[in-house]
Parts: structure tokens; C-alpha cells; sequence
């Protein structure tokens, strides 16, 4: 049973909460955003050679950043049937690859636990014959390979679903980057693009078991070679992200406290307003979170180090999402 009106009551004694949190809020953005703006005196150069005094500032410039930090999106349509009639051109015989997992956890109430991963995959040709692939493929896991031990005890658990998902999505995507490369004399001349939907920047390891990230890792590391080999580009894609690489970037940059509220896409979302803007292109020179270890970065080694980078987009009304580009 919910009662509204205790709910009410329970909100109303603690508005005081709310309102400081939300004043605190209010002055990290606006010394952010004030921040951001004062960025316009620096070139790329001089911006990096400020942050590279720094083993991890969150990120460092490219050359797009000379040009603005909100990059217009050129079209302009009249009508829907315009903005589909550019999408139409734009896309035609170029291949694009994506896939999304699913998994099915270890239920506690089963004497026997089992557990379940799946992807599917979708690779569109774009062309006027309509020609594309749609598959998925699903691995079982036995009770063996569900158990993980940590400091002295061994237990089931849910962490090796989610890894063994993420190892299917990233192993999907680089086999299919693989048969376009063997089969490339059979395609026509634009190279495809795929899209994994997760960060290629997965700070979310550094919380995991030691094995249970080495294995992460290695998934990413084998992902970006597969990129690298074949010459397909890969965009790790997060709607809702919640990174702070470019306020860490400030906060080095002009001497800031680390942001406790806000986040690159919400300091951006004022400055990119407009769909299909974005930011320019940064370097990402993350951190560890826990400032104990070594950062993903520094895990992923030197061969991947420096070689991710980003750009945040417009693509609808919320904050900008994020676009992981090696």
C-alpha cells in the first residue's frame, strides 16, 4: 500500500535537502559553464600543453577544437520528407553493423543454476534491393561457469552473465568486421560502420572482480584490433552518459575543484541545442576513479592509451549522447 499524501509529507520536511543540493548544483554548472565558455581563448596547443603537466586531464584537445566548441549540422530541411530524403542519400550501399545483447540471470530458487546470453545482430547494405541480415546467437551457461572466487569463498554469480553478454556483443561484431574484410572485392566502395552499444571506455571494470576485468579488457582490446585490421570503423554509443572527462579537463585546466554534480553532457546540453550538433572531437585521458589502480586506459596498454577519443551529439530533447570514436 502507497499512501500519496505520507509521501507528500515525507518530501515537504526535507525541501531543505532538495533546494541545497540543487543551489550547490546550480553553482558547480555555472562555474562550468563559465569555464567552457573561456576556452574560446585557448588553440589546441595551447590547451594541451596546459593539460599535458597532467598524467590524466580527463581529455585533451584535437584540431577540431580551433573551429568551436558547437559544431552546427549543415543540412537544413523544410520538412520530414526532406530530412528522410537526405538520410535516403547519405545511407544508400553503406553497410551498417550493430549489436544488442540480452541475458537471462541464475534464478535462486533452482537446485541447478543456469543462466543464458544472447545477441543479435543486424547488419544493414543500404542498398535499393533491400539487402540486410538479421540473426542472433545464444550461449547457455552451465553452473561451472557461474562461479567466481573471491577472497577465500566461491559463489554463483550474476557478474559472468553480464561478461559473457559483453564478450558475445564485442566477438559478434568483430567476426562480422571480419567477413566484410575477406569479402570487400564482393562490396561496393563506401566502408560500413559499426556501432557497439556500450562505452569503449568501460571505467565500470575498475568496480568488477580482477579476473572479470581482465576478461572485459581483452574483450575491448580485441574489438579495436579487429577495427584496426579490417579498416571498419567502430562508435561505441551511450545515449545517457554520465562521463566527466571534459570537466575534469576544465577543472585541471583552470584549477577547479573536481565536479561533484555535473556531467560533460549535461554542461553541454545548453551550447548544443539544436539537433545534430555536437561537440569537436577530444582525445579521452581518463583517470581512475579510485585513484588507487591503474585507469582503464593504462590497462587497455600504451597500444590503446591515447588512441579513444569522443564527441557528444544532439540527437534528440535530452542531454547530448555520447559517440566513443578510436
Amino acid at each position: 500500500m502507497l499512501l500519496p499524501e505520507r509521501i507528500v509529507e515525507q518530501l515537504h520536511n526535507k525541501r531543505a535537502h532538495f533546494r541545497a543540493y540543487d543551489d550547490d548544483f546550480q553553482r558547480e554548472a555555472a562555474a562550468y559553464t563559465n569555464a567552457l565558455a573561456q576556452l574560446a581563448e585557448f588553440n589546441t596547443d595551447q590547451l594541451n600543453a596546459k593539460l599535458n603537466e597532467h598524467e590524466a586531464p580527463g581529455a585533451l584537445a584535437t584540431d577540431e577544437f580551433n573551429g568551436a566548441l558547437a559544431l552546427p549540422f549543415a543540412p537544413t530541411f523544410a520538412h520530414h520528407e526532406a530530412a528522410r530524403a537526405w538520410a535516403h542519400d547519405v545511407l544508400l550501399n553503406h553497410t551498417t553493423m550493430a549489436a544488442d545483447g540480452s541475458q537471462i540471470l541464475p534464478a535462486p530458487d533452482l537446485s541447478i543454476p543456469i543462466a543464458a546470453a544472447q545477441v543479435a545482430w543486424f547488419v544493414n547494405a543500404h542498398t535499393p534491393t533491400a539487402q540486410y541480415e538479421k540473426n542472433l546467437t545464444i550461449e547457455i551457461l552451465a553452473p561451472d561457469e557461474l562461479l567466481l572466487s573471491y577472497e577465500g569463498e566461491t559463489k554463483i554469480s550474476e557478474q559472468l552473465v553480464n561478461l559473457k553478454r559483453f564478450e558475445l556483443e564485442a566477438a559478434t561484431l568483430c567476426r562480422l568486421m571480419r567477413e566484410w574484410a575477406e569479402n570487400k572485392s564482393e562490396h561496393l566502395p563506401p566502408l560500413p560502420l559499426v556501432f557497439f552499444d556500450s562505452s569503449l571506455v568501460i571505467s565500470f571494470v575498475e568496480q568488477v572482480h580482477q579476473q572479470t576485468r581482465a576478461r572485459y579488457l581483452e574483450a575491448v582490446r580485441q574489438l579495436l584490433r579487429c577495427s584496426a585490421e579490417t579498416r571498419v570503423p567502430v562508435v561505441g554509443y551511450v545515449d545517457s552518459s554520465h562521463a566527466r572527462d571534459l570537466t575534469r579537463m576544465l577543472a585541471v585546466g583552470f584549477e577547479f575543484a573536481e565536479a561533484e554534480r555535473i556531467n560533460d553532457a549535461q554542461l553541454l546540453n545548453r551550447s548544443l541545442d539544436v539537433w545534430g550538433m555536437r561537440s569537436p572531437y577530444f582525445i579521452c585521458a581518463r583517470g581512475s576513479s579510485r585513484g588507487i589502480q591503474q585507469s582503464v586506459l593504462e590497462q587497455l596498454g600504451e597500444e590503446f592509451r591515447r588512441e579513444l577519443g569522443f564527441v557528444y551529439l544532439k540527437t534528440n530533447s535530452n542531454a547530448p549522447a555520447r559517440l566513443e570514436i578510436p
